[in-house]
């Protein structure tokens, strides 16, 4: 990276500037005036490689005449380590400088510190002057400096071929989401690989990266930065499924027909082949490999020994070789902090050497099949992942579990509704009445159709005594997708509350030839209690339909018990607590809080019909029922945690100990609102589809960013992630999430579940029974730390200029947005079957008057901000509420289709600013939404934008906030926000 852009990201990220270290220990003699005066003699043949910036960001080469002497400082006595010496000094700036900083003391007890740090305008690495530093203070002729060899428009030509079309961002496997702010702020973690003979050690390492970067990403195009004197691009082409050897071969040629254009500065590449930009990243130089084994430097009479720095990051990744001779590999792996962490890094450094030791024994293997584990760390994996043996097995249904709280705590509640309380004893009583009714219904379907409240926990409880197994359906299901369910699982009952004013009833009597009960009007009953099989089913739960058809899924008691029975004891359920029952009984989590409150003797409070879709009035019943329990989605959470803010409910909370959030992506910023207003709340974030009712928790302990893992296996389950051939994926590595173990659904009801639930042999070959398994069809990828993320769905996964984006990773970034009170994001594709555009829609916050506190330009902007240039155009519209199933989640079949949007509205400053517009890109079509870059900009016109617009409408527009919307009409609003802060600011005070 050349002077313009290094500036750029300094003013991004001021604290980190982006420089080489070298520091050493000096032992032996080292005369300090000395070095000063051959410090001062090189630095002038240095001096003309130079550079400082101007206010635009314009590189300016600094005469010799003017290198500051000040950048050579003797500190003199130093107490303390020297490593905490050298961590104290200050980075080389291009704002400000020096470029070059020489630092040298004294040590308690002999010796001395040294340390060399180069800013990145002036080298690549801190060789080349430490090399002179060290040839002068011995008396040598130092080398010619720091030359900037000529580059031709020929060669610029040839990068752009090269770089044509402009390879996509590397997604690599990192511990955080990219924060909002960029940083360069890095670490390293050291290698040092024996036995390990490279031919040739620059290519045959840029392969081996390349082939980790495709296992990691599965993109068939990328670019890996190598720094050399300038920096090559290296773009690999995994299209046709290379073997490691042809990759080294092409990584090789690559490098060679490089070479002659390597003079080319970078932001001169960059400015030319414009690819997507992102402040917070450098473009096209996510990974970097730096092989540079030039010696240390050697000063007649001292012996050095070099310290470890903390580096500044120029690279997301940035593979440093140091020593590549006698079989030995040695150098280290420096990372971004604000991304990984250090265990994060030795994983990948791990993994490359795994990669790299088979492909030099078998260079002819396909990279497809190089080993990223050793079998050992493979088997460690998945052995550590099994939790399907650590549930004890369950010795009774949750019904006569329910049963026998009831005779031994006849008047504990168990039911709080609409003020008043139902003792277990009455509880019992009203089932019975029910099991009474069912009278030969053992071992058949019974579908319960009732309203929220404690008779429709009696019609529950009932059909279980009955030896019956329980269909729910939604008080809205009376259309075709009742009469689906019922004709899917002709059930032998149905129950109501109170007569049927619609068709359902009288279409399941006529043409299924069923009974219908009304549960209002029932007989008090003593049916005989019955002990069932564990093995017998317990219900039939249809999913919500959200990833396709709705399918019945059927559990059997003993999943059912020995879920329900972690459940409880996992958060804290029993005698005391208050479990709010948020999710609608057609649904599995109904189902379980119900349950599993009612087996562990606490008290469960329904939520009201007409409260659970409704977060203000939901906010005032949670404080009113003392609530210590609550499970709901994410997309619910939000809206809710802003009504208890705004009415005050969350002083009235604190009973709450427990909060549970499952069915979506749990976004980071979410965390953070959860955690501020509630910090005594447990929180955890579920994952797991119907088939295995849930399949995994994460402890929410720290802040998020991005989305939450979604955890590690809970008892009874075994969760992998594992390829298209069944064997478990790498670490880092994206593939299907399988659950494995006794806890599973058998299959669908009536319904071919294809290979869902087929044994999978592969995971045989690990110890472990693979006969009860479950492919989930979402995707996964296993963290570096064992814990689990959720990577969405391949029909939720959208392709846009060849960047992969997931829906639900645009709508967390929406939904963040502090005037969305919920979204949900649809693409759109043209003729041609690819994504045009993206539609969201968007139901705001409100102020009191009921105006929408935000709107498209907004929301479009907190978009670009978070996904640069490769975010696809996005429509809005405004809805009153989003539908969703009897799940919570949002139904996105029932969106209303999405309408044509006119353009933006150009604000006042419009004009101004596009005239500058024109002046600087004169090629370009003004219009209001083409992006800066894309019109031809580059960091350097950036710069003279902002200047320019300082200088002619006097208003200072931040590069963040012009990198959030580069657009005439993202700048134009910019521009009229801060002139309106700035009027107000000087308005004289009134009054």
């Amino acid at each position: 990276m050349t002077t313009t852009g290094l500036w750029f990201h300094e003013h991004l990220d001021p604290d980190n500037p982006v420089a080489h270290v070298s520091a050493y220990r000096v032992d032996g003699s080292l005369d300090v005036a000395l070095l000063r005066s051959a410090w001062a003699g090189i630095a002038k043949t240095h001096g003309a490689a130079l550079v400082v910036a101007d206010v635009r960001g314009e590189a300016r080469v600094v005469d010799a005449d003017e290198v500051d002497p000040s950048c050579f400082t003797d500190h003199g006595a130093v107490p303390g380590p020297v490593a905490e010496w050298c961590a104290g000094l200050p980075l080389p700036r291009l704002t400000g400088g020096p470029l070059v900083r020489v630092d040298v003391c004294a040590l308690d007890g002999g010796g001395h510190g040294l340390r060399v740090a180069v800013h990145a305008a002036v080298a690549d690495s801190a060789s080349a002057l430490l090399a002179d530093l060290a040839a002068a203070y011995a008396g040598q002729e130092p080398g010619p400096g720091l030359i900037r060899p000529e580059w031709t428009e020929e060669s610029l030509a040839w990068w752009v071929e090269r770089l044509t079309p402009v390879p996509p961002a590397v997604d690599l496997p990192t511990d955080r989401a990219r924060p909002a702010e960029p940083s360069n702020a890095g670490a390293a973690v050291a290698f040092e690989w024996a036995g390990m003979a490279l031919r040739d050690p620059e290519a045959e390492l840029l392969a081996g990266l390349q082939a980790l970067l495709w296992h990691y990403t599965g993109s068939d195009r990328f670019c890996v930065a190598v720094a050399r004197p300038g920096v090559v691009l290296s773009t690999a082409d995994m299209t046709f499924g290379p073997t490691f050897g042809e990759l080294a071969t092409a990584a090789a040629d690559d490098l060679a027909a490089s070479a002659p254009h390597g003079a080319v500065p970078y932001d001169a590449i960059v400015a030319t082949v414009n690819p997507p930009r992102d402040p917070r990243r450098t473009p096209l130089c996510d990974v970097l490999l730096a092989c540079d084994t030039t010696a240390d430097p050697v000063f007649p009479g001292a012996a050095l020994t070099r310290l470890p720095v903390a580096p500044t990051a120029t690279a997301d990744l940035a593979l440093r070789v140091t020593r590549a001779d006698d079989d030995v590999v040695a150098g280290t792996l420096e990372y971004r902090t604000s991304l990984f962490g250090a265990a994060s890094a030795r994983g990948v450094l791990d993994q490359l050497h795994t990669l790299l030791t088979a492909a030099l024994v078998e260079p002819d293997r396909p990279v497809a099949d190089l080993p990223l584990d050793t079998p050992a760390r493979v088997a460690a994996t998945v052995h550590a992942l099994d939790a399907a043996t650590d549930a004890p097995a369950p010795t009774a249904r949750v019904n006569e579990t329910v049963r026998e709280r009831a005779a031994s705590t006849p008047d504990a509640p168990a039911i709080s509704w609409e003020g008043r309380e139902i003792g277990y004893r009455e509880l019992a009583d009203l089932a019975a009445a029910v099991t009474a009714a069912l009278s030969g219904a053992a071992g058949s379907a019974v579908a319960v159709r009732m309203p929220t409240g404690p008779r429709l926990v009696a019609a529950l409880q009932g059909v279980l005594d009955a030896g019956a197994h329980l269909v729910c359906l939604g008080q809205a299901d009376v259309g075709e997708r009742g009469r689906a369910i019922l004709a899917d699982v002709l059930p032998s009952r149905l129950l109501v509350d109170g007569p049927q004013s619609d068709d359902l009833a009288a279409w399941f009597t006529t043409d299924l030839v069923g009974d219908v009960i009304d549960v209002a009007d029932l007989p008090t009953g003593k049916p005989p209690a019955v002990r069932g099989d564990l093995r017998e089913r317990a219900y039939v739960t249809y999913t919500s339909g959200s990833t396709g058809a709705p399918k019945g899924i059927a559990q059997n008691h003993a999943t059912f018990a020995q879920f329900t029975g972690w459940f409880a004891e996992e958060f804290g359920i029993g005698p005391g607590a208050r479990v709010a029952q948020w999710a609608a009984p057609g649904y599995d989590a109904g189902l379980v809080e119900v349950f599993a409150t009612l087996a562990a003797g606490a008290t469960l409070c329904p939520v009201p019909d007409k409260l659970r879709a409704n977060p203000d009035k939901l906010a005032g019943w949670l404080g009113d029922e003392r609530i210590t329990v609550l499970q709901t989605v994410p997309s619910f959470a939000r809206p809710l945690l802003r009504a208890l803010a705004e009415t005050g409910g969350l002083a009235r909370l604190d009973g709450l100990a427990c909060l549970l959030l499952a069915g979506e992506a749990l976004p980071g910023d979410l965390v953070a609102e959860i955690r501020a207003a509630l910090p005594h709340v447990r929180l955890v974030n579920l994952y797991g589809p119907t088939e295995a009712i849930l399949a995994t928790r994460h402890e929410v302990t720290e802040p998020v960013v991005g989305v939450a893992p979604v955890g590690r296996s809970i008892p009874g389950r075994h969760v992998l992630v594992v390829g298209a051939d069944g064997r478990p994926r790498p670490r880092g590595t994206t593939g299907e999430i399988v659950i494995r173990g006794p806890y599973l659904a058998d299959g669908y009801l009536n319904a071919d579940a294809g290979a869902a639930f087929d044994a999978i042999p592969a995971l045989a070959e690990h110890g472990v029974d693979a006969s009860r398994c479950y492919r989930t069809g979402d995707l996964g990828r296993l963290r570096f730390d064992g814990a689990l993320e959720f990577a969405g769905r391949r029909d939720h996964q959208v392709k846009f200029n060849g960047v992969r984006l997931e829906l639900a990773d645009i709508e967390a970034a929406l939904a963040a947005h502090e005037s969305v009170a919920e979204c949900a994001v649809v693409a759109v594709r043209g003729d041609d079957g690819l994504v045009a555009r993206l539609v969201g829609f968007v139901v705001p916050r409100r102020d009191p008057d009921g105006r929408a506190t935000g709107g498209a330009s907004t929301w479009r902007t907190a978009l670009r901000t978070r996904f640069g240039r490769g975010m696809p155009p996005v429509a809005f519209e405004t809805v009153l509420g989003l539908p969703r199933t009897v799940g919570g989640k949002v139904d996105r079949r029932r969106l209303p289709v999405p309408v044509p949007s006119g353009p933006p509205v150009p604000s006042a400053a419009f004009p101004a600013v596009a005239e500058l517009w024109a002046e600087l890109l004169p090629s370009a079509d003004i219009d209001p939404t083409t992006g800066f870059f894309a019109a031809g900009g580059h960091s350097a016109l950036a710069m003279r934008m902002l200047a320019e617009l300082r200088a002619r409408i006097g208003v200072d527009v931040p590069l963040r906030t012009f990198l959030a919307d580069p657009t005439p009409a993202g700048v134009s609003a910019a521009v009229e926000a801060r002139s309106l802060s700035l009027d107000t600011a000087t308005q004289p005070p009134t009054g």
